[in-house]
């Protein structure tokens, strides 16, 4: 027998039911037998919230945009600092919401969403993008980074650091309450700082 629940608590499971299963299975298995299973309903509870499967998909993308940009963008007058900000809030979402996080490196949320959900999910990832950079570029400006560095070059070490703790995450090689948020950053941080230093100036 079905669980009673409000409407809205309803919706939000069958949209963390498909988030999760695109991203552990693929759009072939987005059904609404895999959902209607997972959430613990009928096939036919979906339809009552829900008209079609192309509209859980849409409602995917509204609630993973929400998670992604929740209190964004940070508000500091230092570059580095809204940057660190952004980088522990992301590996945070990781923690709690990791299908979510997951997405935001593959097409798969794109390939059910249709032409016009794929173009809300490339600006989604190029908001990200554009901040990281213009993050970079600031500091850089500062001497806080390596002016002859690019920055595509430096955005993708940020991006890439959050894509490789997220891999390791996925396939199980660490636990989450393994990593800290403040020690990787920490790391990356001095990464793009000793960036910064002189040619022919001693580094320690």
């Amino acid at each position: 027998m079905e669980k009673r629940q409000s409407g809205s608590a309803r919706r939000q499971q069958i949209v963390d039911a498909a988030l999760a299963i695109l991203n552990e299975q693929g759009v072939h298995r987005l059904t609404a037998a895999e959902i209607a299973a997972r959430v613990g309903i009928s096939d036919g509870t979906i339809f009552r919230h829900f008209p079609n499967k192309e509209a859980i998909v849409q409602a995917a993308i509204d609630s993973f945009e929400a998670l992604l940009f929740a209190g964004f963008p940070p508000a500091d007058p230092d570059p580095l600092a809204r940057l660190r900000t952004f980088f522990i809030g992301r590996l945070a979402l990781l923690r709690e919401h990791p299908a979510i996080f997951q997405l935001a490196f593959t097409d798969r949320l794109a390939e059910a969403a249709g032409q016009e959900g794929a173009d809300r999910m490339r600006a989604i990832v190029l908001r990200q993008f554009a901040f990281v950079r213009h993050c970079l570029v600031e500091a850089q400006e500062r001497g806080d980074v390596g002016a002859d560095l690019a920055p595509e070059t430096l955005v993708w070490t940020v991006i890439g650091m959050l894509r490789g703790v997220s891999m390791v995450l996925q396939q199980g090689v660490i636990g989450p309450e393994l990593i800290s948020g403040e020690s990787v950053w920490q790391n990356l941080e001095t990464l793009l700082r000793r960036s910064a230093v002189p040619r022919g100036v001693p580094q320690r």
